[in-house]
């Protein structure tokens, strides 16, 4: 039987969201720092991944 978390034990919504941007970005940074990706290259991934997403939405 599932067990019901305190208030202390929850996160919000933005907390959560707040936290995966920070490591996001931390992994990004760390990517381009390294050399292992540019900045370009990331910002066309990111458009190919979001035309993709809608073509698939519009479907």
């Amino acid at each position: 039987m599932a067990t019901e978390l305190s208030n202390d034990e929850l996160v919000s919504f933005k907390e959560l969201l707040m936290a995966n941007e920070i490591y996001f970005e931390a992994l990004v940074l760390l990517l381009i720092d390294k050399g292992i990706l540019t900045k370009e290259e990331l910002y066309g991934k990111i458009k190919q991944v979001q035309s993709d997403m809608l073509k698939k939405k519009g479907q």
